[in-house]
């Protein structure tokens, strides 16, 4: 017979009770309520029991706000956002199944239909999706059109701050490695709002810009100071190399890679690097 069977219950007995189960859930908003008491008043077994279950079918809902294209695609709340969890990884279907493509062990390389400068005729899709190579050697436009093409978009440096807070700077993060790694290898890299691999594995694209001659982190090119740690900020001259010395716009890419060792970081900044660039050091991630 159940514990609560034929037992009633003081309004005292009830609190205390719900009391404890409500210990680490209280931002749960649709929790049982207790409007219906009155003091003194009793509840019966079965009323419990109801109302315990109704408890337990609360903790077990699950927050779908934040659901990706598919179960292969993780996406997690960052404020108002949904982030990718993981880099992304560029495939022949939303859904993350089909052709991975990008420039490491594995994949196959980007179709001429998906060309460096966006202008696509083949669709590919970013997806979130672990235990996969980070799709790496894209340029911004294909970053960008595979986040569109997917429903998303890339985040704006602001976002990729924001989603990258608390983040263990140089430590547990794939910074001093040999190659990239399959997302979610390093578990501990993870951020206050539990995106992964924010610090080190690829440089992640963003989508802002900078204009030539503007550095707004650092006070030189290629340099650390004490506000950022021993992060390296590099954004004097945007695109130079890439611009023939023209002094073109450069886009950002923020992080650092596995090979950043302590440079890499939260506040790794590089706006050196022309939007039509690619390097098997750069991938991205995508928001929503």
């Amino acid at each position: 017979m159940s514990y609560l069977s034929k037992k009633r219950f003081t309004m005292r007995q009830v609190v205390g009770l719900l009391t404890i189960v409500f210990l680490g859930i209280a931002a749960i908003t649709y929790a049982v309520s207790f409007s219906d008491f009155t003091s003194g008043s009793t509840i019966s077994s079965s009323e419990m029991n109801t109302k315990l279950n109704a408890l337990k079918d609360a903790i077990n809902k699950k927050d779908t706000s934040c659901q990706g294209n598919s179960a292969n695609d993780v996406m997690v709340k960052v404020g108002p956002l949904c982030v990718d969890k993981y880099e992304a990884s560029v495939w022949s279907s939303a859904d993350g199944t089909g052709t991975a493509y990008g420039v490491l062990a594995g994949q196959t390389a980007y179709p001429g239909g998906f060309p460096a400068n966006g202008n696509w005729t083949t669709p590919l899709y970013a997806v979130s999706r672990v235990n996969e190579f980070p799709s790496t050697g894209v340029t911004w436009f294909q970053a960008q059109q595979a986040c569109a093409l997917s429903g998303k978009r890339l985040l704006t440096n602001a976002e990729w701050q924001m989603a990258a807070a608390g983040t263990p700077d140089n430590t547990n993060c794939n910074v001093s490695g040999v190659t990239v790694a399959d997302t979610g290898t390093y578990a501990s890299c993870v951020s206050n709002y539990q995106v992964n691999d924010m610090v080190g594995n690829v440089w992640e694209w963003v989508a802002d810009w900078m204009q030539g001659n503007t550095n707004p982190w650092a006070p030189s090119a290629g340099t650390t100071n004490a506000t950022y740690g021993s992060d390296w900020v590099y954004g004097t001259n945007p695109a130079t190399s890439q611009g023939g010395g023209l002094n073109l716009s450069a886009a950002i890419i923020r992080g650092g890679s596995w090979s950043g060792g302590a440079n890499a970081g939260v506040f790794a900044l590089d706006a050196s690097r022309a939007p039509s660039v690619s390097d098997s050091y750069f991938g991205f991630r995508c928001v929503r």
